[in-house]
């Protein structure tokens, strides 16, 4: 199974990403069981917290490249399946009406940080690590949208434009994270604060989280329409075949000679 779902006896509802061989990659699949166990989440008034993690060592390491090769030559519509299915993601945890917390057990990359930034908070293990190396791939950043928003225009430019790797602290004071947490201790402080959260005014909680979202997400569903149809593009580029070609080639990709579409 690519996503699990478990509770604790406070009402904590636990999602973890589970393809752990692959650093919980993203791919179709496991956006279509993320999809049903979010809106089972979301339909579940019993839920007073909710946690999105990571198997194994990592949080996600963002879209599988391995599987992106097999989108060469396909329709826009085929491409964009992938993109749209993870901006449904991004709106129904921004729906749900309980406090959301992305676990950041390790490394968080690509589709993996959209997932991530969608959340209410983000508590990041000390071995976590964040990247925004979409160019590197020919793609554009899919979490523009928060990222402009958290860290403002231009360091947002300089973290796309540059394809960035972050430390923990370098996330912290870049303001993408709430906490670092020693690795040591993550999993229990997690408990710990999902536990709190859980025997809150979980009610009032989600009635403030949807305020404050309505402050901040002026035309998100406009903005994520057009942020798919520009990755739908993408897909079909030069630049994306070449870059994921060169990851599994285990080479540095070369964009230079490519012809812009």
């Amino acid at each position: 199974m690519t996503v699990l779902i478990s509770h604790d006896n406070n009402n904590v509802t636990t999602i973890t990403l589970n393809r752990p061989e692959k650093r919980n990659a993203i791919n179709i699949e496991m956006i279509l069981a993320l999809k049903k166990s979010l809106q089972k989440v979301k339909d579940d008034s019993s839920v007073r917290c909710v946690v999105i993690t990571g198997s194994g060592n990592s949080f996600s390491a963002g879209g599988d490249i391995s599987e992106m090769s097999d989108r060469f030559g396909k329709a826009l519509v085929s491409n964009i399946r992938l993109d749209t299915g993870l901006n449904e993601i991004v709106r129904l945890i921004r729906s749900i009406k309980r406090p959301v917390i992305a676990a950041i057990n390790g490394p968080c990359y690509g589709a993996g940080f959209v997932i991530a930034t969608a959340c209410d908070l983000l508590y990041a293990s000390s071995e976590s690590k964040f990247g925004f190396a979409y160019g590197n791939i020919g793609l554009i950043p899919e979490a523009s949208y928060f990222i402009t928003r958290l860290v403002g225009l231009i360091k947002a430019k300089e973290l796309v434009f540059f394809r960035k790797t972050l430390s923990p602290n370098e996330a912290l004071s870049y303001g993408l994270i709430n906490r670092i947490i020693d690795s040591n201790i993550f999993n229990s402080e997690i408990n710990n604060l999902s536990t709190e959260l859980s025997k809150g005014p979980v009610d009032t909680l989600g009635l403030s989280k949807d305020l404050l979202n309505a402050a901040f997400e002026n035309q998100l569903l406009t903005h994520l329409k057009v942020e798919g149809l520009s990755q739908g593009t993408a897909f079909t580029s030069d630049e994306h075949k070449e870059g994921v070609q060169a990851f599994l080639e285990k080479r540095k990709p070369d964009f230079t000679d490519l012809q812009a579409k």
